[in-house]
């Protein structure tokens, strides 16, 4: 090369290429006679005529999905024609559904992008903006449409980005634009929008040359450094599929087959230490569990197209997860707010591994049609493959994940099942909350119990940790003291850890028992436990048992999703007022002994966003053992009726009444029935002849005994 002649940026391509791969003699011929220009238009002519690898969609797929998401995916198209000309004039609203920090307030640069830039001190706004998703709606709107202003802006800013933002020597989380996980994430948009855009004649040679030289820069900077941090964080997935992506996408570098070896090493150590044995990632949230399976099923479906050996125990893990979403989500295909976590719809993500794995049970979670992330993603074999998928219920209803401590009851796989969640299990790190014990209900298509969600990462707002404490969530406070103790955004004081849980199934009944030891360290400990026994399919009955020596003021809240909530001070049930609409009765069985309180809250289904709501608290004051007890009746729409719920007493089978701390009994009676129900729940097992009770005139001996009364007679069945 010509001495004389300053050095640009992009002329470093030439010296990362191996120029004896086939294809490129006419570029190895053009730089050994220096002619260099031509070697850049050598080199893009080859790109556009190569045939492997194959990455997502194939560009002689772009007309059939271009009708396909014109014809079914109307909605979808028109939000990413939105978001791409807002991107040309430099408008930034994240709103795609799996955005991890959605924005609801657009920010416009009236000159150029400043790429650092944080609005309201959030700083998660600028690791958005350098993760650049909406450039993929450009080359998507640019394909759509073929107008050129989307690809001459992505080139634009493209350009503007690779020169503004120099990658640093060395990994640093110190920086707007170049931590490690947007450097993972942003590579591989980048590649997922770059074959849109490479017929426009502003995809210059040279600017070609300047992306994969920028995206040489990625690779190497996301192999320099992996920690023994990163192999249990998701950000090690997340940068571990952008290298992946960019070995499989430029096999004409050097480095390439060392970048490959080297993510698929590290896809081996994260799915082993990531993923629980039930499947479940283990940092707690459904939000980043779905980032990580995302990341790995990229990751499986390149090397697939590729024909890259991927290890056995991998696949099945990635496999596990996705069984694991089918069987975590709610009745209404989205996602439980556990930990940071938004309400997103996962039928996306199954419709993927349905195609994936080609599993029919993952097919009957996914969308009836191929939605239109997955047309692009997959192109025409894969809109074949799904129109022509068979699909098969999945064989369970309800669903123990006992390693990562997830329990889901449910009375059907229909969109107006009951469904119940309940949490006992560790925290799972910095996206953990204060959660243990913690329920949600969703029945008869509406969402009735909920977590809060996270609405924001930045300490600035005190509702970042107060989404995070105890109270925030479905769960019981001893002397107004957290179980758990939260510090800031990610750090926690004493956690609360689980001593025992316990699950049992059956077709007429699910049982459930958790509990923690948070209360330990008080100088009069206090050991809780909750149990719910769900009586198909009409309603659940909640039993939280607290044990202690002195006297102690025990608080259960209670969050609902929002609209009209009314509480009787008589009664104390507490119920839902959401006029012609499906309804939630709480209904204590202990109402005497209880103070009941209402009060207005806020909930925040997306991050950044939030709305009112309301709770209702419940609260008792005692020593010993003794519990808080509640029928949770679901109403369905046009029913007012609740059932009659009362407390029976319970006596030996000496004739002596039996003491509230050794058992405790209720009746249900089902309205507009002759169906009635006995509960006996016993506070420590029967493990003597005088721990057989009678209830109703019925002698038991056991923990949890049902008996069920019909016009037929009785039925005892003993749960446990």
């Amino acid at each position: 090369m010509n001495a004389n002649k300053p050095i640009v940026y992009e002329d470093g391509l030439f010296s990362l290429l191996n120029l004896d791969y086939p294809g490129l003699e006419d570029v190895k011929r053009a730089i050994l006679e220096e002619r260099f220009e031509e070697g850049f238009t050598a080199f893009k002519q080859y790109y556009l005529s190569r045939t492997s690898p194959r990455m997502f969609l194939r560009m002689e797929d772009v007309a059939e999905v271009r009708e396909y998401v014109g014809v079914h995916c109307p909605e979808e198209l028109q939000e990413v024609i939105k978001v791409a000309d807002e991107v040309v004039s430099r408008t930034f609203l994240f709103r795609f559904p799996w955005d991890m920090e959605r924005t609801s307030v657009p920010v416009t640069f009236d000159g150029p992008i400043d790429w650092n830039h944080i609005p309201d001190t959030d700083v998660e706004w600028a690791y958005m903006l350098n993760r650049h998703r909406y450039w993929l709606a450009l080359g998507q709107a640019y394909q759509l449409t073929g107008e050129e202003k989307y690809a001459s802006t992505f080139c634009l800013q493209l350009e503007d980005w690779i020169e503004r933002n120099p990658v640093p020597s060395e990994q640093t989380r110190d920086t707007l634009t170049w931590r490690s996980i947007e450097a993972g994430l942003r590579a591989g948009n980048w590649i997922k929008t770059f074959p849109y855009m490479m017929d426009s004649p502003s995809m210059t040679p040279r600017l070609v040359a300047k992306m994969l030289v920028s995206l040489h820069e990625h690779a190497e900077y996301l192999a320099s450094s992996f920690t023994g941090w990163k192999h249990i964080s998701n950000w090690g997935v997340l940068e571990t599929c952008g290298l992946f992506e960019m070995a499989v996408f430029m096999p004409e570098f050097k480095q390439s087959l060392q970048w490959q070896q080297l993510s698929l090493e590290r896809l081996g150590e994260t799915t082993r230490l990531q993923v629980m044995k039930d499947g479940i990632h283990w940092e707690q949230s459904p939000t980043y569990h779905h980032e990580v399976l995302n990341c790995y099923m990229d990751i499986l479906k390149l090397a697939r197209n590729n024909m890259i050996q991927i290890e056995e125990a991998v696949t099945k893990t990635v496999h596990k997860m996705a069984v694991a979403s089918l069987y975590w989500a709610k009745p209404n295909h989205r996602q439980i707010m556990l930990g940071d976590s938004d309400n997103n719809d996962i039928r996306s993500i199954l419709t993927t591994a349905a195609i994936l794995f080609e599993d029919s049970t993952l097919r009957f979670g996914g969308y009836d049609r191929i939605d239109y992330d997955n047309a692009w993603n997959n192109g025409l074999a894969g809109i074949r493959y799904y129109d022509e998928c068979p699909v098969s219920e999945p064989p369970l209803l309800s669903y123990a994940f006992e390693h990562s401590g997830h329990y889901v009851m449910r009375s059907g796989w229909d969109e107006e099942a009951l469904y119940l969640y309940f949490r006992c299990g560790p925290l799972g790190g910095g996206h953990g909350h204060a959660d243990m014990l913690h329920i949600d209900i969703h029945a008869y298509g509406k969402q009735l119990l909920t977590d809060l969600g996270r609405y924001n990462y930045s300490d600035h707002t005190a509702l970042r940790k107060q989404l995070k404490l105890c109270s925030s969530h479905n769960t019981t406070v001893v002397d107004d003291t957290e179980f758990t103790e939260i510090i800031d955004t990610w750090e926690f004081g004493k956690v609360a850890s689980r001593t025992n849980s316990e699950w049992i199934s059956d077709p007429a009944y699910d049982y459930v028992c958790g509990s923690h030891n948070g209360y330990n360290h008080l100088d009069d400990p206090v050991y809780p436990s909750r149990r719910i026994i769900f009586i198909k399919p009409h309603y659940w009955l909640l039993v939280d048992s607290l044990t202690s020596q002195y006297e102690h003021t025990y608080k259960q809240f209670f969050h609902f999703a929002p609209g009209e909530v009314s509480l009787s001070q008589e009664t104390g049930i507490c119920r839902t007022e959401n006029e012609n609409d499906v309804n939630l009765c709480i209904i204590p069985i202990q109402s005497a002994e209880l103070k009941a309180e209402l009060n207005e809250g806020i909930i925040s289904y997306e991050y950044n966003l939030v709305e009112p709501n309301h709770h209702v608290s419940y609260e008792r004051t005692g020593s010993g053992t003794f519990s808080m007890m509640h029928v949770l009746y679901p109403l369905r729409k046009g029913e007012h009726i609740l059932p009659i719920v009362e407390r029976i007493p319970v006596f030996l089978y000496t004739g002596e009444l039996a003491d509230d701390s050794s058992v405790e009994a209720c009746r249900i009676v089902i309205p507009q029935s002759a169906e009635q129900h006995i509960i006996v729940v016993c506070h420590r097992p029967p493990a003597r002849a005088i721990d057989s009770y009678v209830v109703d005139g019925t002698q038991i001996f056991g923990e949890i005994v049902l008996i069920s009364i019909q016009e037929t007679g009785k039925e005892i069945t003993i749960i446990k």
